[in-house]
C-alpha cells in the first residue's frame, strides 16, 4: 500500500459565493457535509482539515477522526494566491501522497472516493485528477474549435469522447511538490484521469450552482 492521507482545504474568502462553505445548505453546510464523509474514510492513513480561520477550526470537535492542518493566513486570502503558499501545508503531512477532497461537491459519494483510492493503489502515475466525460464544444480564446471540429455534427451527444476536470479530488505527490513546486506538468497522464459519474460532479462556484447542488443533494442524499 502506498502511503496517502486525505485533506479538505477550506477558507472563508470565496470570491463568487460569499461564505459558501459555512452558509446553510440543506439544513447543514457544505463543509460539514464533506467533513461527515471524511470522518468515515478509514482507508486513508490520516485525515485533515486544512484551514486558518477559527470558524472552521471549531467544527473539528464534532469529527473525532479528522485532525487540524494549520494554514498560514496568507494562504487563504481572497483571490488566487501563489501555488507554493496556497498548498505549503501539504509539506507537513507525513505521507507520500495527499488526496485532496473538494468540499464544494456535495453529491460526491464516499464510494466514488474509495474507488479513486483503490485505483491509485493499483496504478503508478505521478498525479491524478477526477474528470467527467463530455461532448461540450470548447473553443480557445480566438474561437478555434478544440473539441468538435466536424461540420456535420450539430449535437453534443454524437461524440462524447472528451474529458473535463470536475475538481472533485486530486492526488498529489508531496515530495514532488516540495522539490519541483508543481502538482503536475499537464502532459499525458500527469495528471492521470479518474472518471466519476457526472451526477456527483456538480461543483459550487456560483450562487446558481449553490441552489442547484442543494436540490440535487436533497434528492440523492441517501446515495452518498
Amino acid at each position: 500500500m502506498k502511503s496517502i492521507s486525505a485533506v479538505i482545504n477550506a477558507r472563508k474568502g470565496s470570491t463568487r459565493v460569499e461564505n459558501k462553505l459555512l452558509r446553510t445548505f440543506s439544513n447543514s453546510s457544505l463543509i460539514e457535509i464533506a467533513l461527515s464523509k471524511l470522518n468515515k474514510m478509514d482507508f486513508f492513513e490520516n485525515r485533515f482539515l486544512a484551514v486558518a480561520e477559527n470558524e472552521f477550526i471549531s467544527l473539528l470537535e464534532n469529527y473525532e477522526n479528522i485532525s487540524l492542518l494549520q494554514r498560514d493566513k496568507n494562504a487563504v486570502k481572497k483571490g488566487v494566491n501563489p501555488l507554493t503558499k496556497t498548498f505549503e501545508h501539504y509539506l507537513e503531512i507525513n505521507s507520500n501522497f495527499v488526496f485532496v477532497f473538494n468540499p464544494c461537491l456535495p453529491c460526491l459519494s464516499i464510494n466514488s472516493i474509495k474507488k479513486g483510492f483503490d485505483y491509485f493503489q493499483r496504478t503508478n502515475y505521478k498525479s491524478y485528477t477526477a474528470v467527467v466525460k463530455t461532448g461540450d464544444w470548447i473553443f480557445n480564446h480566438d474561437g478555434t474549435p478544440l473539441t468538435n471540429t466536424d461540420p456535420n455534427n450539430a449535437t453534443t451527444n454524437k461524440n462524447i469522447s472528451f474529458y473535463k476536470a470536475c475538481h472533485a479530488f486530486h492526488i498529489i505527490n508531496i515530495e514532488r511538490f516540495r522539490e519541483e513546486k508543481i502538482l503536475w506538468d499537464f502532459t499525458i497522464d500527469d495528471p492521470h484521469l479518474i472518471e466519476i459519474d457526472s451526477s456527483e460532479a456538480v461543483d459550487v462556484d456560483t450562487l446558481e450552482e449553490f441552489y442547484l447542488a442543494e436540490l440535487l443533494y436533497k434528492n440523492h442524499a441517501n446515495k452518498i
